[in-house]
């Protein structure tokens, strides 16, 4: 926990690219919600050209969601979503209408980290 999934166009986003979107992902996470790096998990999927779509035309448009665990404030929240979304566009140069960035929060008790039910975030 937590866990980003990233959604692309397939071949829009390099290896290269992943990879420094993967480290400042987790560089971003691990400052801005004080967890350790060892739980920051990062999932791209690709979807198939002509299968993405903006505003109801095709467009090759992103997404990232990230389930994390509940009881981070409200502040925590929005620097981690501007963060993201300013290193996500600075890395893949996505158009604005065409980049969704979400949180998903779920209860501590629902979710397990190495093998164990993860504990409360401390402003819980």
């Amino acid at each position: 926990m937590p866990l980003y999934t990233v959604i692309t166009q397939k071949g829009t986003v390099s290896d290269e690219t992943k990879a420094k979107i993967v480290g400042e992902l987790t560089r971003i996470h691990v400052t801005v919600m004080n967890v350790p790096r060892s739980f920051v998990r990062v999932v791209f999927l690709s979807y198939a050209k002509d299968s993405g779509f903006a505003a109801g035309v095709e467009a090759p448009t992103a997404a990232l969601n990230c389930v994390l665990r509940s009881g981070h404030t409200a502040e925590e929240k929005r620097d981690l979503l501007k963060q993201v979304w300013s290193m996500f566009q600075a890395h893949t140069g996505i158009a604005t209408d065409q980049l969704a960035i979400s949180l998903q929060e779920i209860p501590s008790g629902n979710a397990m980290e190495m093998g164990q039910i993860m504990h409360a975030v401390s402003n819980e």
